[in-house]
């Protein structure tokens, strides 16, 4: 069923009618509704077959991804973006566990480093469309765009302190923006918008304060 979802993502009716129209008019009630239901049934039982999953077994999905999907298209929607934020997480968690052990054995070893260019591929193809991430037919205060700040969360971990310089340059202008808008708001919004952005800043080594 992953398999399925994940070569036919570019083509899901969530995917392909929840793409941002070219005017930044809303996205039809219709298939936000569609979106949200497609989270609420389908998501999590995708993520608790990820959340087992062993390193070879995301890397094969990545790969598909990369091979079988037009991500240009899939990371401008939130069941694209919350699909790749699934496997990145998941695929940085066993790293870690992998690397951190005594002793990885040569077949672990040769996963990292499979892995690490597998993600390098899909930075390289998503890293023009970073300033372009975001849902364009809301106001910057009141986005529902958490989805995009755990995605560069799980994007950070994992990025190389090369990547990360390149993360934020493709973000800067939406983090200023949301963290001066957040100065306007009512204290528990401001710290609702500033606790997003923080998401990402935190996974690289960051924090929002450090921006006055």
């Amino acid at each position: 069923m992953l398999t399925l979802v994940i070569i036919h993502l570019d083509v899901l009716d969530v995917v392909r009618d929840a793409y941002p129209p070219a005017d930044n008019t809303p996205i039809p009630t219709r298939v936000k509704e569609e979106v949200e239901l497609f989270a609420q049934a389908v998501m999590p039982p995708l993520f608790s077959y990820v959340n087992e999953a062993p390193l070879n077994i995301i890397i094969g999905l990545l790969g598909l991804v990369l091979d079988r999907v037009n991500i240009l298209a899939a990371v401008r929607t939130k069941t694209g973006v919350s699909i790749l934020t699934m496997l990145i997480s998941r695929a940085e968690l066993v790293k870690q566990s992998l690397t951190t052990s005594q002793q990885p054995t040569s077949e672990q070893m040769e996963d990292i480093a499979q892995w690490t260019d597998l993600y390098s591929r899909l930075f390289d193809t998503v890293e023009p469309l970073l300033p372009y991430v975001f849902p364009t037919d809301t106001s910057v205060a009141a986005a529902d765009d958490i989805y995009v700040w755990q995605f560069l969360a799980a994007m950070g971990v994992g990025a190389s302190p090369d990547q990360q310089q390149r993360l934020v340059i493709g973000v800067k202008e939406r983090v200023m923006e949301t963290v001066a808008v957040s100065k306007s708001l009512p204290e528990d919004m401001s710290r609702k918008r500033l606790g997003d952005v923080n998401l990402f800043m935190r996974a690289i080594g960051l924090d929002v304060e450090l921006l006055g």
